[in-house]
């Protein structure tokens, strides 16, 4: 997946409504876990790769000074629309690369969710921002039982999803160790079913199937080579946060 500038002012449009139509209640659930652990309200707040303010509306009634960073400004314009109504808190937008920041951001709570270019070298720099706490929020699994069925019975591999490689989290963790930096893991999941075919499936696959075939497939997995049957399928979702402190 390519990560610039202009994909995510293109995608903005896309990726608003498929936040909208979520059905992961992730960004409220992390805002508690948040609140349980001490964290929130706080002074100030940097979200970090805030996209379009799905994490900031839920941190702004708890925060004084919340400041948005985005390098997309069409993101960026669906958060302010999203933070208009949080008149007692003060907020700032800014797009800009945070690699090329002109004065680091500095505030109590530095939040980064879901950068997937965010490297594990790069775990200083935010730290250094922090004068309290770093939390990292990332998806570490998507999985499709469904879909993994069909795979496994026709001997392909089940790909890790682009935007929940557990790889991620796995080199922060290396990181914070090898820094003998003191941190804590906490993670959300999420079980949801949805109605599909194996109809519905099929495009997904990396080699086209013959009609025949698709019957044959469709009978081994739900017992009716009618791919057109409506099914249940099992979707599970994990988030995972971690959460360490600066020397401050």
């Amino acid at each position: 997946m390519k990560e610039d500038r202009v994909f995510w002012n293109h995608f903005a449009k896309d990726y608003a409504a498929a936040e909208k139509a979520s059905r992961l209640p992730i960004a409220r659930d992390v805002s508690v876990w948040l609140s349980n652990e001490g964290l929130l309200p706080t002074k100030s707040l940097v979200d970090l790769a805030a996209g379009t303010g799905r994490y900031a509306a839920r941190f702004a009634a708890h925060v004084q000074q919340l400041t948005l960073i985005d390098w997309s400004s069409a993101m960026l314009a669906y958060a302010k629309q999203r933070l208009t109504t949080n008149v007692a808190t003060s907020v700032d937008f800014i797009t800009a690369d945070w690699h090329q920041l002109e004065t680091p951001p500095a505030a109590d709570l530095i939040f980064v969710s879901q950068l997937p270019t965010l490297q594990a070298n790069e775990l200083r720099t935010l730290t250094t921002w922090a004068r309290q706490t770093v939390v990292l929020n990332f998806q570490t699994e998507q999985s499709d039982a469904l879909m993994n069925r069909l795979l496994t019975y026709l001997g392909q591999p089940v790909p890790v999803a682009y935007q929940a490689d557990p790889s991620r989290v796995a080199s922060y963790r290396h990181w914070l160790r090898a820094h003998q930096i003191p941190f804590k893991s906490h993670t959300l999941t999420y079980h949801l079913e949805e109605q599909t075919t194996i109809s519905d499936l099929l495009p997904e696959l990396a080699v086209p199937l013959g009609v025949k075939t698709a019957s044959r497939l469709a009978e081994a997995l739900t017992g009716n080579e009618n791919t057109h049957m409506s099914v249940t399928n099992h979707l599970t979702y994990t988030y995972t946060q971690l959460v360490w402190h600066s020397n401050h």
